[in-house]
């Protein structure tokens, strides 16, 4: 393990250069022209906490007594800086995976280290829960780091070589974050007595509520309620009366700005990190809440948590013509992957409700086979019906096609077959450019048998058009092997038809994230689309630029 492994971080929604929006837009124009991950540079990220002699003293070097006390006293101190570093290392290895009954604050900054140090303050004031605060530091130029670890405390400080915008820095810190639940928070806001208990309080009341944000008097939607006070000094009594406990102020909503999420461990694993494809900030946040509710989550507003907003310091310092620039880039970047995703989630439900109705008949059915004997209809049914049960809550996984060609950070590439990964244990076939994925989506996804040969990857067939592996074929239904298909009337509507279902990619977008193109899309009529099943819809996975996720 690298010093840069095991580096404590800042984040908060970020401006950066013209030249660096300009080096991101061309990342997600390359992902789009791929269908895969970007590929990485031969640079790697790296996250420095500090380094020995960072600051450097400046001594006389002339010769005598004192200055061999100095050089006596200089090694005597990296001696010791080493040996607790190693320590450190040691320590960190040994913790590594545990989680512990608290709160994982993830704060990301770019140059705002007065407002940062509000925000880190006003927890340590107003936050009695167990917790730690991650603050990941977006390459900062003003001191923030340092000033962040002359402050000691709870803070964790990560201080990242290069600018990696709201949703890399938010990233950095959820793969730092070691608490049963994590809180995302922005570098511009004050905490309140009463606020995380509250949201705790909401996301506790029902099972089905995911991620919980608090009221405030400045953000986009309808968590921005009317306030008395014009300044901060008179904002504390205000706080004070609208966090009293009042399980009437929690409500149901379709939407949560990233200023403020609180959500658990588990449904982070379920929905994996934001996508950074979007530049710098905006619309990451609204990406990430669509996945959530597509894994069958809601959402809810605790009207009796109350934190003070500054506002967007960090985009408005981009000014006014490079914030439009970002915006508009970001919101048609999300156009593109989405189309309508409140359509979408609608529909996803939908199927969810059907496919559990299904579920449930089959499950009765095959209890009666069982007591009947009927072991060939106790076994009957598609691995896709197999691997997805009864769960309340989906994984984002579940949107993966059939048959897609994974590879992780390491370099290891599976296959995604019948809900589980097979390890491909011989080179990856011509053509194919496996997408990269995160570790809690690898992980997620029950590991099966290793594929050691073709026939394993192709069942024994000839090897596919599209760029994924063919599943078993059922010469009764047609369209049973990996297609890709569309009709003459919505020749844009791309469908996976797999074991005797169809998929739908929800964009163009998505379907080229897997590697698919239009000379893979065979035409069928509507009445031959119609008559094969529905299934849930297939995404995109979010691109992923750090290389420690």
């Amino acid at each position: 393990m690298t010093k840069s492994e095991i580096q404590p971080h800042r984040v908060r929604k970020n401006n950066q250069s013209s030249s660096q929006l300009s080096s991101q837009f061309k990342n997600r124009e390359g992902a789009r022209s791929t269908g895969t991950y970007p590929q990485r540079t031969g640079t790697s990220t790296k996250v420095l906490l500090h380094a020995v002699g960072g600051r450097k003293r400046r001594h006389s070097l002339r010769k005598g007594p004192k200055s061999k006390r100095i050089l006596r006293s200089n090694k005597l101190y990296k001696q010791g800086y080493n040996r607790g570093y190693e320590d450190g290392v040691r320590q960190g290895q040994n913790s590594f995976g545990i989680v512990f009954e608290g709160v994982s604050i993830i704060i990301p900054t770019y140059n705002q280290r007065g407002y940062v140090l509000q925000c880190v303050s006003s927890i340590e004031k107003h936050t009695p829960a167990p917790y730690e605060i991650i603050v990941v530091d977006n390459a900062s130029q003003d001191g923030t780091a340092e000033a962040l670890l002359r402050q000691g405390g709870m803070v964790r400080v990560a201080a990242l070589e290069k600018n990696r915008g709201f949703a890399g820095g938010v990233n950095q810190g959820q793969m730092m974050a070691k608490g049963r639940h994590i809180v995302v928070l922005n570098n511009d806001t004050l905490v309140t007595p009463g606020w995380l208990e509250n949201m705790m309080t909401c996301l506790n009341s029902d099972p089905q509520i995911g991620v919980v944000g608090p009221v405030t008097n400045y953000i986009g939607g309808d968590q921005q309620i009317e306030v008395p006070y014009r300044e901060v000094e008179q904002m504390w009594s205000f706080a004070a009366s609208q966090n009293r406990p009042d399980p009437e102020k929690h409500r149901m909503t379709d939407r949560l700005v990233g200023f403020c999420w609180l959500f658990s461990r588990d449904l982070f694993e379920r929905t994996g990190y934001l996508d950074e494809g979007y530049a710098v900030g905006n619309f990451e946040d609204d990406d990430w809440i669509v996945r959530v509710r597509m894994l069958g989550y809601r959402l809810a507003v605790a009207g009796d948590a109350f934190i003070h907003h500054f506002g967007s310091v960090s985009m408005k310092a981009l000014g006014e013509q490079d914030f439009n620039t970002v915006n508009k880039g970001n919101e048609q970047f999300y156009s593109q992957k989405w189309g309508d995703p409140q359509a979408l989630i609608a529909e996803t439900s939908r199927l969810a409700q059907i496919q559990y109705a299904d579920t449930q008949t089959r499950s009765q059915a095959n209890v009666s086979s069982a007591a009947k004997g009927d072991l060939r209809q106790q076994a009957a049914g598609s691995s896709y019906e197999k691997s997805h049960v009864t769960s309340p809550f989906r994984r984002s996984s579940d949107f993966y096609p059939e048959g897609a060609f994974l590879v992780d950070l390491k370099g290891d590439v599976y296959v995604l077959r019948g809900g589980q990964r097979h390890k491909l244990n011989i080179p990856v076939p011509r053509g194919i450019s496996p997408v990269l994925v995160a570790k809690p989506d690898l992980l997620g996804i029950p590991e099966g048998e290793p594929l050691v040969s073709a026939g394993d990857i192709w069942n024994g067939s000839h090897e596919s058009d599209p760029p994924l592996a063919v599943t078993t074929s059922d010469p009764g239904v047609p369209y049973t092997d990996t297609s890709i298909v569309a009709t003459a009337e919505a020749p844009e509507g791309w469908y996976l038809v797999t074991e005797g279902r169809r998929r739908k990619f929800v964009s163009t977008y998505a379907a080229e994230r897997w590697g698919i193109r239009s000379r893979h899309v065979q035409q069928i009529s509507t009445e031959q689309l119609h008559m094969i099943p529905e299934a849930c819809p297939i995404i995109a996975p979010p691109q992923l630029l750090n290389e420690n996720l």
